[in-house]
């Protein structure tokens, strides 16, 4: 990954349309010409590239649509709940992870108990599937449930 970091090109464009052909969409985008870099200018036209593209607020910052926010926080609450001595012994009460007794050890078994319920290798993986955060939404929601049944 570091390579395509390296050898990537930044500019800013606007898209101008967007409509398809028998080769796939075409998109079409408007480049000011003090941004247009000149590898792009001496490119041929059908040179293949990599793209990683950003929506931009108003004041240039990264606009991040609802669906990426809600994951992101998934994300997140995934590596709380792992952390959370209540959970682990949810997960330990449920026989879905080892006993620990130590904090480290006990997040050990949480991180690794949601991966393996989710059949993710990564919490980051829940960006890619949407059958796993399906399965942590429904692990919360049971732990969520266990807790309020709890004295």
């Amino acid at each position: 990954m570091e390579e395509v970091r390296k050898a990537a090109i930044h500019f800013e464009a606007v898209k101008v349309s967007m409509n398809q052909n028998k080769e796939g969409m075409a998109l079409r985008l408007s480049i000011h010409p003090n941004d247009c870099p000149q590898e792009l200018l001496a490119d041929w036209v059908g040179t293949r590239y990599m793209v990683a593209m950003v929506k931009l607020t108003d004041d240039d910052q990264p606009d991040m649509r609802d669906e990426q926010r809600r994951i992101e926080r998934m994300i997140a609450s995934a590596g709380m709940l792992c952390r959370n001595e209540e959970f682990y012994e949810f997960l330990f009460e449920h026989g879905m992870c080892d006993f620990a007794t130590e904090a480290d050890a006990m997040e050990k078994e949480s991180t690794s108990a949601v991966k393996s319920f989710c059949n993710i290798k990564s919490r980051a993986d829940l960006r890619d599937s949407p059958k796993a955060r399906e399965m942590f939404e429904s692990l919360r929601d049971r732990f969520k449930e266990w807790k309020k049944a709890q004295p």
